[in-house]
């Protein structure tokens, strides 16, 4: 099994199928014909996870399409020398470890819960089988990976190249793009951790406080503990787009 830290198998009677899952429609299943979800749900099986509970680890092998039904999940790989970065966040109907399971090899990376989580586990071969047979879904993840190593090449150069309040500034408008906000439509959706803002922008977690820190004196957030309250979006994508 490619997962771990289960919390629990979800077997109830009458519980979401692929069928009649509320969430398919907003993910690349949404034009799937009934028996292909018939197939795709023939082995399903659904994890919950905790908070900092590891989903899939960097190293083990892909078993099955991982498919995010509920909550917010970091995407994190680890230098030699331990330090955490974070190269992609999740949000419900994205999958995780698509690249790995179409390329039959091992996590590069970890996935961790932010919050509560369920995710839905469809066994490999029976999501190969639907591929197969279906040209405009394997156009569709064609597109998708292709998507997200366009984005990961962007962000590899922002973060190389850019001054480190550019790329807090990046780092902050990339979690309002993913969570947006709460519906005070200031507060970001999301209350991360410190560190975890660091390891999003490739920087120290004393970094990430000292640049969060100014851009609250220049009127840009307010924070309060986790909860960052976004004042100014225009002032943070000039910041973003000067680069500094």
């Amino acid at each position: 099994m490619s997962v771990n830290n289960i919390s629990c198998l979800s077997s109830k009677p009458g519980e979401t199928t692929c069928m009649n899952c509320s969430v398919r429609n907003r993910s690349l299943l949404s034009e799937l014909s009934y028996s292909e979800l018939e197939r795709l749900n023939k082995n399903r099986y659904t994890i919950f996870y905790k908070p900092g509970e590891i989903i899939c680890k960097e190293g083990s092998k892909a078993l099955g399409l991982i498919c995010l039904k509920k909550g917010k999940v970091k995407i994190i790989r680890r230098s030699p020398n331990g330090a955490e970065q974070i190269v992609a966040l999740k949000k419900p109907v994205d999958f995780i470890g698509i690249n790995t399971l179409m390329g039959e090899d091992v996590y590069l990376t970890s996935a961790v819960a932010l919050e509560n989580v369920s995710v839905c586990i469809i066994e490999k071969n029976d999501f190969y089988e639907v591929i197969g047979s279906n040209e405009h879904l394997a156009f569709k993840i064609i597109r998708l990976l292709s998507n997200t190593i366009n984005d990961m090449d962007t962000r590899m150069v922002n973060l190389t190249q850019k001054h480190v309040r550019a790329r807090l500034a990046d780092a902050l408008l990339l979690v309002n793009g993913i969570y947006g906000t709460r519906p005070d439509q200031e507060t970001l959706n999301a209350p991360l951790k410190r560190s975890d803002l660091a390891a999003l922008s490739n920087m120290t977690t004393a970094n990430a406080i000292r640049v969060l820190s100014s851009f609250a004196k220049e009127n840009l957030i307010e924070l309060d503990k986790r909860d960052i309250k976004v004042k100014n979006f225009k002032g943070l994508r000039d910041i973003s787009f000067f680069g500094r």
